[in-house]
């Protein structure tokens, strides 16, 4: 069958004409699609093209060469499906780290007040212990320093001792302190 009258007849809305042209063209528009894409995806770019064109039959041009029309289609189709790909996964990558950073953002302690509570828990059970750990009388000095928010001086009149041994006893606890809890 003639391309002039083929188009002509398809025009008409023929279906045996247009069939005829599916089967003539078909796996040769499948090979070429396949240039650009993997297995079903060419078959679905073809499909379409060929719907489309049945769908807009009363807008063909004899005059066009068809085989060329056909071969345009699919070309700006495959392009069409790998630029939105492209997109696609880019907005997905895009998405992915957003949302790691999200979920990291919201596991760091400074936002989660629930992770903080356990970080600060630990820290008070580490600083804990490391003031337990202190020789009975740095631990006295220490913590009426820090806890009871006492002046050197006035640790030194309630304690019997010197100005100078309160010194050294916050100075031995602060040590000790800064040893166990650099470890942190």
């Amino acid at each position: 069958m003639l391309q002039l009258e083929l188009i002509s007849r398809i025009k008409e809305g023929d279906r045996s004409a247009f069939d005829a042209l599916c089967r003539e063209r078909y796996a040769s528009m499948i090979s070429y699609a396949r240039l650009f894409l993997k297995g079903d995806w060419a078959e679905d770019v073809v499909q379409d093209v060929l719907f489309s064109v049945w769908q807009r039959r009363e807008a063909l041009d004899e005059e066009q060469n068809l085989q060329g029309y056909l071969i345009r289609s699919i070309y700006n189709r495959c392009m069409n499906y790998l630029v939105a790909e492209r997109r696609s996964k880019q907005f997905a990558s895009e998405y992915q780290k957003r949302a790691a950073m999200l979920l990291a953002s919201y596991y760091s302690p400074d936002n989660n007040p629930t992770i903080l509570g356990l970080y600060n828990a630990d820290l008070r059970r580490r600083l804990e212990k490391a003031i337990d750990a202190l020789t009975p009388r740095c631990r006295e000095v220490f913590t009426l320093s820090y806890v009871e928010h006492l002046s050197e001086k006035e640790i030194s009149e309630r304690l019997g001792l010197s100005l100078s041994t309160v010194e050294n006893h916050m100075y031995m606890a602060l040590k000790q302190l800064r040893l166990s809890l650099e470890k942190i």
